[in-house]
């Protein structure tokens, strides 16, 4: 498969290549098994753009048997294909990223010269498959770090192919339910998002669902940027870039979030703990719709579409008068709550099955393992979870077909020594007790669900889960 490697080979060697209309129209049997095996669709082009020559793959990207894309024009199969760009400037084309068909690829497209300097046609070749091994293999290729060509490669792969669907956000609560139908709704939307909830229960990935929803077709750039990762003198410049000569250290441009997201979205994560200074620059962004990088006097149009996620008390820090209400009132014009995993655990079971799928393993948990995990308090969240079942996967030996209670507390203890000996008993305690609000609950409504959910505050679902859960007979208990 094409690599770093053969990328750097056609910047090099493959500037161009001298051919003739001759051989360009009746290719050898060694060029036909480079088209056909060395990449994932090749074809040959004349002066004009009329395709001459497709490798045998090429209908998996253009949906059609090859005799119908011979003698078409390369634009009306792709129309993004750089070959107009070649032919203006006469140069290769490469790396150049785009959606065919609804599938990511690669385009690298070299001219085809005659003995006299005349571009004659096009050597083009698509990359499909396997985006991520090729990913891999630059990251394993250690390519030059001033290799601006590959370097751009690998930044255009990791926008493209980064990112969640909206159904990697685990769970079959109403909650989790009704958060995914609105999610669908925002996506339709340009307005900005702002995603609440605790550390680790999931707003990462619901800005990238609703970035995958909104563009499931027409793939944009994801960006992500911690707002507290970055240090407050240098956050104004990663966010809007910098002329040459800004300031001192700045030898050259360099684009900022905003203006590398492009099209796409912006996910400003952590936006509760933004400084005060960047937050009137923020606001001003978002009302007019354009920037300045620093240093430079023209303005860059805004298109990307801004997500701010965060896991602070907003209104107290408005109170405080560390957070601008103008701003928060410019974010949350479609605003998500995300639940915390203690107040859904009837979905852990299905995120612990999800989790170990991800490990590749086929093991499973005992019931009182599982018990532990469902009546767990999870500070953590989601991520906290997901940690625990990798760690297990790894910690206990693969003889074991299923996590034991004892694994399972081996690990929380570990991890904050809340599951441990004496306290886990508690933690049976708090089971026990659980069971007796929903029995005392039923009592009161006369053994009718929907009446005990709503004297618990739950959803009639969440009720019969915990019916289940803890082994409540109710036609027992009637008779």
């Amino acid at each position: 498969m094409f690599n770093a490697i053969l990328l750097k080979e056609m910047r090099g060697i493959l500037e161009k290549i001298v051919t003739s209309v001759e051989e360009m129209q009746n290719i050898s049997p060694m060029l036909k098994g480079i088209m056909d095996f060395a990449f994932d669709e090749s074809c040959i082009m004349d002066k004009d753009g009329y395709i001459i020559h497709c490798s045998e793959s090429s209908p998996l990207i253009w949906g059609r048997p090859n005799s119908e894309s011979i003698g078409r024009h390369i634009t009306e199969l792709d129309s993004a294909s750089p070959y107009p760009e070649l032919l203006a400037t006469g140069k290769p084309v490469l790396g150049k990223l785009h959606i065919i068909n609804g599938m990511t690829c690669i385009t690298h497209m070299i001219p085809l010269f005659d003995r006299e300097d005349k571009i004659i046609g096009a050597f083009g070749v698509i990359v499909f498959r396997g985006i991520e091994k090729l990913k891999k293999l630059m990251r394993d290729q250690s390519f030059d770090a001033n290799d601006t060509t590959s370097k751009n490669l690998y930044d255009q792969l990791s926008r493209a192919e980064a990112g969640y669907s909206l159904s990697e956000f685990i769970g079959q609560t109403p909650d989790v339910l009704r958060i995914k139908e609105m999610c669908k709704r925002f996506a339709k939307s340009e307005h900005p998002v702002l995603i609440r909830g605790e550390t680790g229960c999931g707003k990462e990935i619901l800005a990238s669902g609703i970035h995958t929803e909104r563009f499931s077709k027409d793939k944009r750039p994801f960006v992500k940027i911690n707002c507290t990762a970055i240090p407050e003198n240098l956050l104004e410049s990663e966010l809007f870039g910098y002329e040459k000569g800004a300031f001192s250290g700045a030898y050259t441009t360099k684009r900022g979030k905003f203006e590398i997201a492009g099209g796409g979205t912006i996910l400003l994560d952590e936006i509760g703990d933004l400084d005060v200074y960047m937050q009137s620059k923020l606001l001003r962004v978002i009302e007019d719709k354009e920037f300045e990088r620093l240093g430079g006097n023209t303005l860059i149009p805004l298109r990307a579409r801004i997500i701010a996620s965060t896991n602070c008390d907003l209104e107290s820090k408005i109170e405080q008068g560390k957070f601008r209400k103008d701003l928060y009132y410019r974010l949350s014009v479609l605003e998500l709550n995300l639940p915390p995993l203690r107040e859904r655990r009837e979905d852990i079971p299905l995120m612990v099955n999800h989790f170990l799928r991800q490990a590749e393993s086929d093991r499973t948990f005992s019931k009182e393992a599982m018990e532990i995990l469902e009546t767990y308090d999870w500070p953590g969240n989601v991520r906290q979870l997901r940690n625990l079942v990798m760690k297990l996967t790894i910690m206990v030996p693969d003889s074991a077909s299923c996590f034991s209670a004892a694994d399972v507390r081996a690990v929380l203890d570990r991890q904050d020594g809340k599951v441990s000996g004496e306290s886990y008993a508690a933690v049976k305690t708090i089971s026990d007790m659980k069971k007796d609000a929903v029995v005392d609950a039923l009592k009161a409504c006369g053994y009718c669900v929907s009446d005990a959910a709503k004297l618990l505050g739950v959803s009639r679902g969440t009720m019969y889960n915990r019916i289940k859960r803890y082994n409540i007979d109710i036609d027992k208990t009637i008779k």
